[in-house]
């Protein structure tokens, strides 16, 4: 078993002017090529019509792994706790050779976009066009899946947090990050606190452990 636990988070500003604000987290976890065997696909065929498909697939990989945890009420420089054994943002039967994580925390106002909603907003002509051009260039890279996914998971948290300018919510916290077993969970566990993510604003400890 494998498990990628959320423990706590630290939020210095929960975006309100005053009083307390809901936050809406949205985690997405992903396991690089063993997830995404329509990139290798991608980069095999020559047809652009397949190539559009293949990331209109990719996207969707990447969006339906998403976790929604909320938090009510939260204040400035609030410590956020999830129980005794934290949150379990992701749990697999198997230790994977690679995890890639995204945390997204947002000042909420409105109800969660749901991922049909999601999808249209991210896969329009223009975005379609521009991935696959963009992720063609990967083909050299050292590991393009890797750097495929990478850019998707971008993409993703970009259309979230335009979505939510729109409806007047505001971005507190972003996590990116990725391990893989070799490095960072040799021997099955890493016990992580007070990380800092890329805003500024937010603090997370987790945990990943297996069996």
């Amino acid at each position: 078993m494998f498990y990628l636990r959320l423990n706590k988070l630290r939020i210095y500003s929960n975006g309100a002017l005053l009083g307390m604000s809901e936050v809406q987290l949205m985690s997405f976890v992903t396991l690089g090529e063993a997830d995404f065997p329509m990139i290798n696909e991608f980069f095999r065929t020559t047809d652009t019509v397949q190539k559009r498909e293949l990331v209109s697939q990719a996207v969707a990989r990447v969006v339906s792994s998403r976790v929604l945890p909320e938090i009510q009420r939260v204040k400035d420089n609030q410590l956020i706790f999830f129980g005794d054994t934290g949150y379990n943002v992701f749990v697999a039967d198997t230790i994977p050779e690679s995890v890639n994580w995204m945390l997204l925390a947002v000042k909420s106002n409105q109800q969660t976009i749901d991922n049909a909603t999601l999808l249209s907003q991210i896969l329009t002509e223009q975005n379609l066009t521009k991935l696959v051009g963009t992720i063609g260039l990967l083909a050299s890279a050292a590991s393009p899946v890797t750097a495929a996914v990478s850019t998707l998971t971008t993409l993703v948290a970009e259309s979230i947090l335009k979505l939510c300018m729109n409806a007047h919510d505001r971005q507190l916290g972003l996590l990116l990050t990725s391990f893989t077993r070799q490095e960072h969970y040799p021997y099955g566990k890493r016990d992580m606190q007070n990380v800092p993510d890329a805003t500024g604003n937010m603090k997370v400890d987790y945990t990943i452990f297996g069996f």
